[in-house]
């Protein structure tokens, strides 16, 4: 029979002791789904980070080959190459781009203001050369 060092419980003390773990097993679950739902979010906007920075990486590529330059191999000499090739402003927009979505987006798994105005950035400068590219 359940009870406690003391006295065996009553039936309303086990009664209570039911509704008690019910509840907390109910709560747990319902925080779990919470959590996963959670983590499904942040896995979601990781991949949408990486995603959107590969688009400018493969986009780099192109114009660092298009211009006659070597290909690259690492994230550091693209930024330098798009230098090379009189492309500043997509050597920051790429130094900013990675570091903000690929670094902390991606690998950190964070996505807040500063992952959506890097996405927002990036997604402009790359309309731009795909327009002009068109």
């Amino acid at each position: 029979m359940a009870g406690t060092l003391e006295r065996p419980l009553s039936i309303e003390e086990r009664l209570h002791k039911v509704r008690t773990l019910l509840q907390i097993g109910v709560d747990g679950a319902e925080a779990a789904d919470r959590a996963e739902a959670e983590l499904a979010i942040r896995r979601k906007a990781a991949a949408a980070c990486e995603t959107a920075f590969h688009a400018l990486v493969i986009l780099s590529d192109l114009l660092i080959e298009r211009a006659g330059h070597a290909p690259v191999e690492s994230h550091g000499s693209r930024g330098e190459a798009l230098e090379d090739i009189g492309r500043e402003d997509l050597a920051n927009v790429y130094s900013r781009a990675m570091h903000a979505l690929h670094v902390d987006g991606y690998q950190a798994q964070r996505f807040g203001r500063l992952q959506r105005d890097r996405l927002r950035e990036l997604a402009a400068s790359v309309d731009r050369e795909l327009q002009k590219l068109a």
